[in-house]
């Protein structure tokens, strides 16, 4: 699993877990069949370019309102 997948995964509360295997265990179940081709490409270029590791772009995060992170970030 991407570092990028397990960091969003875990900081969105998406797919908790402590391990790559747990979060992708609860990605599973949480992600519907229809996004399941592409949801790893999404949250891969989201962590990339909106949710980095040190300081996360909050402002311009389309799900902000979702984020339960939010309040741990600078923006």
């Amino acid at each position: 699993m991407d570092t990028h997948i397990y960091r969003v995964s875990n900081r969105t509360k998406l797919a908790m877990g402590k391990t790559v295997e747990k979060v992708e265990e609860k990605l599973i179940k949480v992600v519907p069949a229809e996004f399941k081709i592409d949801v790893h490409h999404w949250l891969i270029l989201h962590g990339r370019y909106t949710y980095v590791a040190r300081k996360p772009r909050c402002g311009s995060c389309i799900i902000e309102n979702l984020c339960e992170f939010k309040d741990k970030a600078e923006n």
